[in-house]
């Protein structure tokens, strides 16, 4: 790399926070508190241990400090027991904490003189509010995701975020046909400065339209809206989706939604047919169907999660027509054959978790995404009308995410984290097969319509997104560091063939 990219990177920081600071790995949550005895007084020396079958070693512990304070950090999201345990009191345990990413569960305890072997239970639920986070997001837990009414697309989720706007130049679909590209601010933020992050990487190479991320993959979706940290890669809205690891147990998922003209209507009647609207937007064809299945290879060692989805989805375009007279340099609707949009996509996942040693654990994960915006491409859509002979195919084929991730909490202060990403988003403008290589681009001013062929060309584009991060995290108890390095970087080649006009 030269000396100008290097300069472009996201920066090398390292800067002391409050207490009071978010602990900003993009994964994981974190569970703190302090520890008294009946009296008030702190207790120093008890061992706090974080069990939960998310945890591929099944616990991480700590020990208070001098304060009583502990912190365990890098936990994944799901649901937690803790334990408090000191010679001369008697062990307590609180139940049915439930971590989400991003999240500071504050869990205190006041542990009472007692024998070793009498144990306390303490059942409730689990903290709701971060009080030593400032960042504004709103998590949506795998539950969620499963109850929504919508197709759970990432994107589409913004419904559930105040104040969130579209972008007024982009289609937002809520209803679960349409295709993922909804990017929104809130607060006043540019919608282009939203980014995808999977795993805790940036995927942004996808934005341009063809990948659709699998909802099988998800443990659960976090939209971080304000008070961003400062890893994140843009001002703007941050979408982080939390994969799935597998466990120690084989579970899995199946999903399949379907629907056809046959099960849907419109409000179109005989006043509005009186005005020319014969026909209301309606459904071509649509499925998607997918699943997901993970478990262990080794317990407590090695598991894998991998997931398949192959969706398709065509809608019929109200007033637009092929032309019956194509090859001419005229146009005749017909009325036999109503344009539509079709977009097709299969999607390839696996994953795998792998506890290398007590304190070293390795992420591998591999998405292959094949795509195709097809027949009349939804991004075509703009004024003038285009007949299907005059739009390209939008085939993305090599398009791929690797992320690889690296976590090595060295005591229960220090943390050392190592990550890497490449995706690749590969974009191949073709012809409609039925628009020939001699047709001639025409625009009728009086029909509002462009016929003929693409008039713009037909464009290869293929980005290379490359993401590096390396951070060095302590914790006293009253302040954190961060020490870090976070390298990002696009390649882009593109080349446009030019059409007959």
């Amino acid at each position: 790399m030269n000396a100008q990219k290097i300069a472009g990177f996201v920066l090398v920081w390292c800067v002391p926070f409050l207490s009071a600071a978010a602990w900003a790995q993009s994964e994981t949550g974190n569970i703190a508190g302090v520890v008294r005895d009946t009296s008030g007084a702190v207790l120093p020396g008890v061992t706090v241990e974080a069990a939960s079958p998310a945890l591929i070693e099944k616990v991480r512990s700590a020990v208070t400090n001098g304060q009583g304070l502990y912190r365990i950090v890098d936990l994944r999201p799901g649901p937690y027991t803790v334990t408090f345990t000191l010679t001369g009191f008697s062990t307590l345990r609180r139940d049915g904490i439930e971590l989400t990413t991003s999240f500071t569960a504050t869990v205190n305890a006041e542990m009472r003189v007692g024998a070793l072997e009498e144990t306390i239970t303490v059942s409730g639920e689990a903290p709701i509010v971060d009080i030593s986070n400032v960042e504004q997001q709103t998590t949506i837990t795998r539950a969620t995701l499963d109850a929504l009414p919508v197709s759970r697309r990432p994107s589409q989720l913004l419904t559930l975020i105040p104040a969130a706007k579209t972008e007024a130049t982009n289609f937002h679909d809520v209803g679960g046909v349409g295709t993922d590209r909804g990017f929104f601010g809130v607060h006043g933020q540019r919608p282009d400065d939203m980014t995808f992050n999977f795993a805790g990487m940036d995927s942004r190479v996808f934005s341009g339209g063809g990948f659709q991320y699998n909802v099988h993959t998800f443990q659960e979706v976090v939209v971080e809206t304000a008070a961003g940290s400062a890893e994140s890669s843009t001002g703007g809205v941050q979408i982080n989706i939390i994969p799935k690891d597998g466990g120690n147990i084989f579970s899995g998922s199946l999903s399949t939604e379907l629907t056809g003209p046959g099960l849907t209507s419109d409000n179109v009647d005989d006043k509005l047919r009186a005005r020319g609207l014969n026909a209301g937007p309606s459904v071509r064809k649509y499925y998607d169907v997918g699943g997901g299945l993970g478990g262990p290879i080794l317990r407590d060692k090695l598991w894998f999660f991998g997931a398949g989805r192959r969706e398709d989805r065509s809608i019929y375009q109200v007033g637009n027509y092929y032309n019956k007279v194509h090859g001419t340099l005229f146009y005749e609707p017909d009325l036999s054959r109503q344009a539509y949009n079709r977009d097709f996509s299969t999607d390839a996942s696996l994953r795998f978790t792998w506890q290398a040693a007590a304190k070293h654990k390795i992420v591998l994960a591999y998405t292959q995404h094949p795509a195709c915006q097809c027949v009349f491409a939804i991004l075509e859509q703009t004024n003038p009308v285009f007949a299907p002979e005059a739009v390209a195919e939008h085939h993305y084929d090599p398009q791929f995410l690797a992320v690889a991730n690296y976590t090595y909490p060295v005591t229960s202060r220090l943390l050392i984290e190592v990550d890497a990403s490449r995706s690749e988003y590969y974009r191949n403008q073709k012809r409609v097969p039925e628009t020939g290589y001699n047709a001639i681009s025409v625009i009728d001013q009086g029909l509002n319509l462009q016929y003929g062929s693409r008039r713009t060309g037909y464009q290869v584009l293929d980005d290379d997104r490359f993401h590096e991060r390396f951070g060095v995290s302590y914790i006293t108890g009253t302040h954190n560091f961060k020490l870090g390095v976070d390298l990002n970087s696009l390649a882009r080649a593109a080349r446009t063939t030019a059409t007959p006009i």
